[in-house]
């Protein structure tokens, strides 16, 4: 959706962009989230050779820039597939099997918080809780 979001937001202002570097470097600038920071420094690098980076080609251009960051951050099938799974696993009167049956399956997931939490209180009985 953030890709998409930006791909609008560039048609929409063609006028404020002199090229795709710059249309990527802002991109970079509305990331947040813990994944986003290896990424935000070491993208900008490879596309002007700064630091000691090796310059990439194509670096420079949207749609490489979209290629990288859609499978690193964008929602994925094994995700998706992981997140039904979990909804399907049920508790049989084993709190450490189902609460490692629900670990495993939520690496590909990776829900945290409240979220988590949630979904484990949701499955567990009272007495289990």
């Amino acid at each position: 959706m953030w890709l998409l979001t930006c791909t609008d937001y560039f048609g929409r202002n063609s006028w404020h962009w002199e090229n795709e570097a710059q249309r990527i470097r802002y991109a970079i600038s509305q990331m947040d989230g813990k994944e986003v920071p290896p990424f935000a420094l070491t993208c900008p690098r490879q596309m002007t050779r700064e630091i000691g980076y090796t310059r990439q080609e194509g670096y420079e251009f949207w749609h490489v820039f979209a290629e990288q960051a859609l499978p690193r951050f964008g929602p994925t099938h094994e995700m998706e597939m992981s997140l039904r799974e979990m909804g399907s696993v049920k508790y049989r009167g084993d709190v450490a099997k189902f609460l490692m049956e629900m670990e495993n399956i939520n690496i590909h997931g990776r829900v945290t918080g409240i979220g988590w939490r949630k979904m484990i209180e949701d499955e567990l009985p009272v007495e289990a809780l």
